[in-house]
């Protein structure tokens, strides 16, 4: 994904093949663990979840909720939101049960248990501050759950389901009762005829977690990429602009130019792209971005969201189809849900897919030139202001749940992508432009692949021997070692140089550090100021004093300052607006599309022409 520097930061949850515990798991013949979720019948806004255990092998068994998700890098203990946990025997008796931590229960007796039963909490009412801040313990929103009875329910299974020790490699049937009206959006395949449940069978705790599922009245549509099917629902009570119907043009235009970036990379058969649009009051969701899965992605966005976001969002998801899905280190393929060993490559699984996300629009003339390098300027202007520029990517990523190190996880995205960036220029230079990093990640999923991991020490070696000794130089400088990089440096190989360009200003509604709005909180509105220098509100005939009551059909809420700024966010030169005002106590509609204020700030450009036939193999190639 594109990701918002500062509102969302993408995962991805990888199929995974799980080392048993220890534990022994009797010989019978039905070894399934069963879940029913009862989506009908909420319990004061909690769900009741009944678990079918296979024959348990062990005088003692241990119930795990996951602590971490792999891609997630942030605990989650998803075992904080269970509660009224009981074990019954198969004769319906309880049994001794005792809560060993946060996300661990143990059953005594438990060659007698027959079932469990809980209730289960949602996450998204009770969201407080940025999953990723230093000591934050909000778990990312899509990475999270929503209970709201008869209209949606994000069933993020992780947080609805566990595991037993010793039997994460047990296949897993689900079932939910769902109210009629509602139907679950989901990769799975519902094998249930009826109207009111839903029958979903894994082969194992792994593949169930990489599985969500979105009950919601269904706004949905498909569409086919090659022989691949693509299913994308969305949920958007409150602003019904946002429609799959709506999205659908835009995101099946991104992906059939990703497939054709990607070429025979990506063999994905079926992918699903689950929408989530939050009110933006406190007690919804608020981490917006998106979290990847083999065939899926959850994500959460505001209100005001443009088709530009979903493709910058979905785009980045859909290249982790590349890495880690084919191309992984063994910390991924044998997770740890518990007690995880964390990877070194964030520099690969999150850089290089961010920055695929981006050169793929220019090189399928989704993105103009000036644009990508502007894009790719920014990621700069961020990376240097936020984060510490000398920090070892490798070392950032092993340490990442460290309090010490999270905050640095969003320079993935910047550094990590601009890191990319000059090592497929590198490539390009030394392979006289026949060559890039996507050939590399080719040759690599060859000799790997989804079910192949690699050894840790072994990557950058490979990498190396694959490509070129300045490859390997780069990779040590300043991944491994941190070492600042002076980005120039290599975009000059391409004829790419720094230059002062025009850029506009983020926030419509404020120019030049000068707010053009006034926002009371005790009258309960949001008054324009005398629009002298902002163009946003001169081109569509804004006056001072008017009342600002709607953008887009959106209500402007004077009681969220944040929400009423992130409605003039990022808007799209020349895009079409409506607003609503009033004005001398008539109420009256403003139609017009977006004009911004431009400011000089520094970019790139291209100025060597001596370069040309290089440059255009590194962005068309």
């Amino acid at each position: 994904m594109n990701v918002k520097s500062f509102f969302a930061v993408t995962v991805i949850i990888i199929l995974s093949i799980f080392i048993s515990s220890g534990f022994v798991l009797s010989n019978t013949s039905d070894n399934s663990l069963k879940a029913s979720i009862d989506l009908v019948n909420i319990q004061g806004d909690k769900v009741r979840v009944t678990i079918t255990v296979p024959e348990m092998g062990n005088d003692e068994a241990e119930y795990n909720f996951a602590r971490i998700i792999p891609g997630t890098y942030a605990i989650a203990d998803y075992g904080r939101y269970i509660e009224n946990f009981e074990a019954l025997d198969k004769g319906g008796k309880n049994l001794t049960v005792s809560r060993k931590d946060t996300n661990t229960w143990i059953i005594k007796n438990a060659k007698e248990l027959g079932s469990l039963t809980y209730l289960v909490n949602d996450t998204y009412d009770s969201e407080s501050g940025s999953a990723f801040s230093a000591h934050g313990t909000t778990i990312f929103s899509p990475a999270g759950t929503n209970i709201l009875a008869g209209k949606n329910f994000m069933l993020n299974m992780c947080g609805f389901v566990g595991y037993f020790s010793g039997y994460k490699d047990v296949n897993y049937e689900i079932t939910v009762s769902h109210p009629p009206d509602l139907w679950g959006a989901t990769a799975l395949t519902d094998t249930d005829i009826s109207d009111s449940k839903a029958l979903y069978s894994v082969l194992r705790f792994a593949e169930l977690v990489d599985s969500p599922v979105m009950f919601s009245v269904p706004d949905t549509s498909t569409f086919k990429v090659g022989d691949m099917e693509v299913l994308l629902s969305v949920y958007s009570p409150d602003n019904k602009s946002i429609t799959a119907k709506g999205f659908t043009p835009d995101l099946e235009r991104m992906i059939i130019a990703q497939k054709s970036f990607l070429g025979d990379i990506n063999k994905t058969k079926k992918y699903a792209v689950l929408v989530y649009i939050s009110s933006g009051l406190a007690n919804d969701a608020g981490g917006y971005g998106a979290l990847e899965h083999n065939n899926s992605t959850t994500s959460v966005f505001r209100l005001t969201m443009k088709n530009q976001e979903l493709i910058n969002v979905i785009s980045h998801e859909f290249f982790h189809t590349v890495t880690p899905l084919n191309i992984h280190s063994k910390q991924i393929q044998d997770f740890d849900f518990n007690d995880p060993e964390m990877p070194k490559h964030l520099w690969m699984y999150e850089g290089f897919t961010e920055y695929f996300a981006q050169l793929f629009q220019v090189n399928q003339g989704l993105m103009s030139e000036d644009e990508f390098y502007k894009v790719m300027s920014g990621k700069e202007v961020n990376s240097k202001s936020f984060y510490n520029d000398s920090l070892s990517f490798i070392e950032m990523s092993e340490n990442v749940l460290d309090t010490n190190y999270k905050a640095q996880y969003p320079n993935v995205y910047m550094k990590g992508a601009l890191m990319a960036m000059c090592l497929d220029i590198i490539i390009r230079e030394k392979s006289g432009g026949k060559r890039g990093i996507l050939n590399l990640m080719g040759q690599l999923s060859e000799i790997y692949g989804p079910t192949r991991p690699f050894d840790a020490s072994e990557l950058i070696p490979k990498v190396t021997e694959l490509t070129y000794p300045e490859v390997g130089t780069f990779i040590q400088n300043h991944i491994a070692e941190g070492n600042p990089v002076d980005y120039e440096k290599y975009l000059k190989i391409v004829g790419v140089e720094r230059a002062t360009v025009q850029l506009p200003e983020v926030v419509a509604f404020v120019v030049d550090k000068k707010p053009y709005i006034f926002i009371d909180t005790t009258k309960k509105t949001v008054t324009a100021l005398k629009p002298d220098n902002n163009n946003f509100f001169m081109a569509l005939g804004i006056k001072e004093n008017d009342q600002l009551l709607e953008m887009n059909g959106i209500p402007f809420d004077p009681d969220n300052y944040l929400s009423v700024l992130l409605m003039g966010y990022e808007l799209e030169e020349n895009s079409p607006v409506t607003m609503k005002v009033k004005r001398n106590g008539e109420i009256i509609e403003l139609k017009g599309v977006v004009k911004l204020n431009y400011n000089p700030g520094p970019g790139f450009e291209f100025k060597d022409k001596s370069k040309e036939e290089l440059k255009n193999a590194w962005l068309k190639g």
